[in-house]
């Protein structure tokens, strides 16, 4: 199973004035996991359910890939 690293600036809610540096990690089958300073932050079962949120996203680079 292939989990991709990203970071990515991110504004977890409408109310957040600025944009935070966040680790991203993807994995088609597991979901979507969000950590900023090593804390883990917030979580998507799949990639729809991050596009239907009120979290923004820009500036997202690629890191590698693992396999879990």
């Amino acid at each position: 199973m292939i989990t991709s690293i990203y970071t990515v600036d991110v504004k977890l809610n409408k109310t957040d004035k600025d944009f935070h540096r966040y680790l991203m990690i993807y994995n088609p089958e597991e979901g979507i996991l969000f950590i900023n300073r090593g804390l883990f932050s917030i979580s998507f079962e799949n990639e729809e359910a991050l596009k239907t949120s009120d979290v923004e996203l820009k500036n997202k680079k690629h890191i590698g890939d693992i396999t879990l």
